[in-house]
C-alpha cells in the first residue's frame, strides 16, 4: 500500500512538472510569435540609402527595375523616366524599417496564400551585389484591421505587417512613374518669372513685390496683397491679374505628358524658360519641326525627359497672354485643359 501511494505521488509530481513545462513552453512561443521583428536582420546593415537599385515582380511577364541617380530614380527601360522618388523613399523604409510579428507556418505552406497576388522586391547596392530579395502577398483582412505577409525570399519564418508595401508600389504597368512634364521629383519652389521665345514672338511674365496701400494693413493677407505680376510683350508692359496667372503657373506644374520619347536636339526650336523663387531654372524646349501632327514632342532639359503633350495644352502653355489680363471664369480653361483624357501616366 505505501508503495502504491509513492508511486501515485511521484506520478503526480512529474505530471505536475510536465505540465508546468508544457505551459512554460507555450508561454514562450506566444512571446516569440507576438515580438515585433524586423523583415529584414539588422545585422545586415541594410539602410536605405545604400540601395541603387529596386526590382519589383509580380512575376516573369511583369519586372520592373528602377536605378538611384542622385536624388532621383528613375525606369531606364521606358526613356529613363523619372519615379516618384517619395513613393520609393517609402517603399525603401517599409521594407527595411517596418516591424512585423512571427506567423505559424505549416512545413508545407508558402507565399502566396489563397491565390493572393505575390510582391518580389530585390535591393541590390552601387555594384549591383544584391542586398535583399523580399516577397509580400496581401492584403489580407483581419480582426485587426487589413495585413501583409511578408518573408525573405528562401527564408522559412513569414511575418505580418500591418504595414502595406504593395499598396505603395500600385499596379502601374510600370508602376511609379511622375507623369508629368514638370516632374515632382525634382525639387521646386515657387515660379517668379517666365519667359517664353518663339519663332514669331516673345513674351516675359515676372513677379514684383506690390506697394502698400496707406490704409492697407500692415501684413499682406495672401499673395495677391504681397506680389503683382507683370507682363512683357511687344514693347509693352501690363499689369496681370494675380489670381490667372496663379492659374496659369499651377497648370505649368500639373501639366502632364501623354507618353515619353526620345527625340534629338533640334536646331531650331522654341523655349518656354521658368524660374523658381531659389533661382532653379528649368527649360522646356520644344522643335518647330514635328513628326506628329497630333502631339508636340517637348524636351525638359533639367529633367532629361522628352514627353509627348497635345497641340491644344501646348497652345496654352506657350501662348497664355491674354487670358493673364482678363479675370477667368470657373473652371478656367487651365483647369479645363487639365481635365481632358490627355495625359494619362506613361
Amino acid at each position: 500500500m505505501t508503495r502504491t501511494v509513492l508511486f501515485l505521488t511521484a506520478l503526480l509530481v512529474v505530471l505536475v512538472c510536465l505540465d508546468t513545462w508544457l505551459r512554460l513552453q507555450q508561454q514562450q512561443e506566444l512571446q516569440t510569435q507576438g515580438r515585433l521583428r524586423p523583415l529584414v536582420p539588422t545585422a545586415a546593415q541594410v539602410e536605405p540609402d545604400r540601395v541603387h537599385r529596386v526590382d519589383l515582380s509580380w512575376g516573369p511577364q511583369q519586372s520592373y527595375t528602377y536605378v538611384r541617380q542622385g536624388e532621383t530614380w528613375r525606369f531606364p527601360a521606358y526613356h529613363n523616366a523619372l519615379a516618384h522618388s517619395d513613393r520609393m523613399e517609402h517603399l525603401l523604409s517599409l521594407c527595411l524599417g517596418a516591424r512585423g510579428t512571427l506567423t505559424p507556418v505549416d512545413s508545407g505552406q508558402r507565399i502566396p496564400i489563397d491565390g493572393a497576388p505575390t510582391l518580389q522586391i530585390g535591393l541590390f547596392d552601387r555594384s549591383q551585389t544584391s542586398l535583399a530579395r523580399l516577397q509580400f502577398a496581401g492584403p489580407f483582412a483581419g480582426p485587426a484591421g487589413a495585413h501583409t505577409l511578408a518573408r525573405v525570399v528562401g527564408d522559412e519564418h513569414l511575418l505580418t505587417f500591418h504595414a502595406d508595401p504593395i499598396s505603395v508600389v500600385g499596379r502601374g504597368q510600370p508602376p511609379m512613374l511622375d507623369p508629368h512634364l514638370m516632374p515632382r521629383s525634382l525639387a521646386a519652389g515657387a515660379l517668379v518669372e517666365v519667359e517664353a521665345q518663339t519663332g514669331s514672338t516673345s513674351w516675359r511674365l515676372w513677379r514684383i513685390l506690390a506697394a502698400r496701400p496707406a490704409d492697407g494693413p500692415p501684413v499682406p493677407v495672401d499673395d495677391a496683397q504681397h506680389y503683382r505680376w507683370l507682363l512683357e510683350r511687344a514693347g509693352r508692359v501690363d499689369t496681370c491679374r494675380t489670381e490667372s496667372v496663379t492659374a496659369y503657373l499651377a497648370y505649368l506644374r500639373r501639366l502632364r505628358v501623354d507618353g515619353l520619347t526620345t527625340a534629338p536636339p533640334a536646331e531650331e526650336a522654341d523655349l518656354l524658360r521658368l524660374v523658381d523663387e531659389d533661382g532653379v531654372i528649368d527649360e522646356l524646349v520644344l522643335p518647330i519641326k514635328q513628326d506628329m501632327a497630333d502631339r508636340v514632342a517637348i524636351h525638359n532639359t533639367r529633367a532629361q525627359i522628352v514627353g509627348w503633350v497635345s497641340p491644344d495644352r501646348v497652345a496654352l502653355m506657350m501662348s497664355p497672354d491674354n487670358a493673364l489680363l482678363d479675370s477667368l471664369e470657373r473652371p478656367t480653361l487651365f483647369e479645363r485643359a487639365l481635365q481632358s483624357t490627355s495625359g494619362a501616366t506613361p
